[in-house]
């Protein structure tokens, strides 16, 4: 009887410590708040430029869509800090080069494992199971010639910066600052395509497996533009 009792009793008891974690959960869940205390603009009276606005809320494929880049990819640098100086200085000294090839990179990539898996299936690049892995290194060491090309064309269009604070809005005197900046460039759409479709041109042997992949890739980005750009990011 004694046995039973206190097995009744443990469980009661692992019952309510459950029943108070999970009501701990739920009163105090992810609620955080974040405002913005002051930008680039506030000195000036100058508005949130509409491009942060959609990139911010958005992010870059939706603002990569609005009409006035209708002929231009969009390239956006970000970097969050809790010294001003710190991110401005960041920003004055960004530079497009390095971002369009970790984009390139990303996009370029993605198409391969499309591209590869769905050639596996009819060629004898191997199973579909297998896909990229068989010729990962391969395709590594074209994506590390086509990042590591100096793209000409990049155009730096506008810069900003905010300060926010995110608190808890039990806790108010409990909170967070911190500032980051944002640097938009573009690049003609046509120039960037000609640039990407000949850097993989020149990356790949003609007695690769990936020969005809690749040159098939690049002639795609001549016609439609580089696919997925901004996608993931």
């Amino acid at each position: 009887m004694k046995i039973k009792t206190n097995i009744y009793g443990f469980v009661l008891t692992t019952l309510f410590a459950v029943l108070l974690v999970t009501f701990y959960a739920c009163s105090s869940g992810p609620k955080a708040k974040v405002v913005e205390l002051e930008n680039k603009g506030t000195g000036m009276s100058v508005s949130t430029p509409d491009w942060i606005r959609v990139y911010t809320a958005h992010g870059i494929t939706r603002l990569q869509s609005q009409s006035e880049f209708r002929d231009r990819y969009c390239v956006v640098g970000e970097e969050t800090g809790i010294n001003r100086q710190f991110v401005v200085a960041w920003a004055d000294n960004f530079s497009a080069q390095q971002r369009i090839g970790a984009m390139l990179r990303t996009t370029i990539s993605s198409n391969y494992q499309a591209k590869v898996q769905a050639a596996s299936r009819t060629s004898g690049l191997g199973s579909p199971t297998q896909g990229t892995s068989t010729y990962q290194q391969e395709i590594d060491n074209i994506l590390n010639s086509v990042i590591n090309v100096s793209y000409s064309g990049a155009q730096r269009e506008s810069d900003w910066w905010t300060l926010r604070r995110r608190y808890d809005p039990d806790q108010k005197d409990v909170y967070t600052d911190s500032y980051t900046a944002y640097v938009l460039y573009t690049i003609p759409r046509s120039q960037l395509n000609q640039q990407v479709a000949h850097a993989l041109e020149t990356s790949v042997s003609r007695d690769s497996a990936l020969y005809d992949i690749t040159i098939e890739m690049a002639r795609q980005i001549l016609r439609e533009g580089i696919p997925n750009w901004g996608e993931g990011e």
